[in-house]
């Protein structure tokens, strides 16, 4: 019974019985059979059927709330004692911003692959907020700050990873077609780049004399990708507002031109979160301590 539970459990997060028999290697036919085994041992019905999609009843999804958190809790713990040597197995989900996975992380996860062969890696490249530990063990995302900034309350644990300037960039041929803004308010009369998830959108900050100001930029292009936003200015498309690590080779060698030196943007932070758990799984631990020194000496190194 405890089995055809956590199958169920698995068909109601998938919201489909063959992507649940496809996980736990048995025919769809089975996977039927399971949960109708199990509706007639519990004296109720656990799902609702259609020809595209199985969604639970109002008793399936009391069940999966109450049941899928102790199968989750079962699973680290079982995980945990089996990687009590240096044996370590298991898998890890990671969410990442494409940039910080562009930089650094699929060079960090090909690595450690390599050193803990027994542990498996799902990375998901989305620049936007997930679901922890329902949908991943980590996220990375980037975010901007700025002095006076309030974070949200969160349960989730928080470590900063890399924190750099935001510059503002054009090519000098943008530039030579359009006057170059003296003060944030001249964005506005500006074909304006930005990424809703990089800098809060269509708002731009800038602080001057330590006095914080928010600008509405006008809304001409915009694509959740750095690399994108940094060829679009190499284009001469317009005015983008990046990471000084993206574009600081670009503006050396003369391609970009930073512009609104006098007022000091914010910052580019890129953050690990991560849950906090009773039971913490061991592969897991050992991935986040190997992310973060890993890291530190990849940032040391570029330095040089």
């Amino acid at each position: 019974m405890l089995d055809k539970i956590i199958f169920f459990c698995a068909v109601v997060k998938s919201g489909s019985l063959s992507k649940a028999a496809e996980e736990f290697n048995i025919s769809v036919s089975a996977a039927s059979r399971w949960v109708a085994e199990l509706e007639k041992e519990m004296g109720v019905s656990l799902l609702k059927r259609s020809t595209r999609r199985v969604s639970p009843s109002q008793t399936g999804m009391h069940l999966y709330e109450k049941f899928e958190p102790l199968a989750r809790d079962a699973r680290e713990m079982i995980e945990e004692v089996m990687s009590t040597g240096n044996d370590y197995i298991g898998l890890i989900r990671i969410a990442s911003t494409p940039l910080f996975a562009t930089e650094h992380l699929v060079d960090i996860i090909s690595s450690f692959l390599i050193e803990y062969p027994k542990i498996k890696v799902k990375l998901f490249i989305n620049p936007f907020p997930v679901n922890l530990v329902d949908e991943v063990d980590f996220s990375i995302r980037a975010q901007a700050s700025y002095k006076g900034k309030i974070d949200h309350d969160s349960s989730d644990v928080r470590k900063r990873l890399v924190s750099e300037p935001l510059v503002t960039v054009a090519s000098s041929r943008y530039l030579s077609q359009h006057p170059a803004p003296q003060s944030p308010e001249d964005l506005a009369d500006h074909r304006c780049l930005y990424s809703k998830s990089l800098v809060g959108g269509n708002k731009w900050q800038f602080f001057l004399n330590g006095k914080v100001s928010i600008y509405n930029i006008p809304n001409f292009f915009e694509c959740d990708n750095s690399e994108i936003l940094k060829r679009l200015a190499l284009n001469h498309a317009g005015i983008a507002y990046l990471p000084k690590s993206l574009v600081e080779e670009d503006i050396r060698q003369g391609h970009l031109v930073s512009i609104l030196e006098n007022y000091m943007a914010s910052t580019f932070d890129i953050n690990l979160y991560y849950k906090r758990r009773e039971h913490y799984p061991a592969r897991l631990s050992l991935f986040k301590d190997y992310l973060i020194n890993n890291l530190e000496q990849r940032l040391v190194e570029k330095k040089k």
